[in-house]
């Protein structure tokens, strides 16, 4: 029988991160200036995922369109402007909470519902 699986040695999670460091500090000091800076810019950013409902995402869109900016700043300003309103006590979530199924959150908020 020939066993084609090897095992991977063990690697305490933070010396697997000082070597990734060390990796990155050695692609970056392989690169140009020029392209070294935009990598510290890129890495920088702080980029996020979001599954959005395709109705919201069109609506974004058009406005980002419409007042000539990026749907990502627009969805940070309004995030910024609904956080705001959540701790003024302005906005309320739960009219919008539902049992989620999922074991990792207790709830889930229910979209395109308005407070009565």
């Amino acid at each position: 029988m020939n066993n084609s699986l090897t095992r991977r040695p063990a690697i305490d999670p933070a010396v697997a991160d000082i070597l990734e460091g060390a990796e990155r500090k050695k692609r970056l000091a392989s690169m140009p200036r020029s392209e070294r800076a935009k990598a510290r810019k890129e890495a920088a950013r702080h980029k996020v995922g979001l599954d959005l409902p395709p109705e919201l995402h069109e609506t974004l869109r058009q406005i980002a369109n419409q007042e000539q900016v990026s749907i990502s700043s627009l969805v940070a300003f309004l995030s910024q402007h609904g956080v705001e309103e959540y701790r003024a006590g302005k906005i309320a979530l739960d009219p919008h909470k539902r049992l989620s199924r999922c074991a990792r959150f207790e709830y889930v908020l229910v979209l395109g519902q308005n407070d009565e």
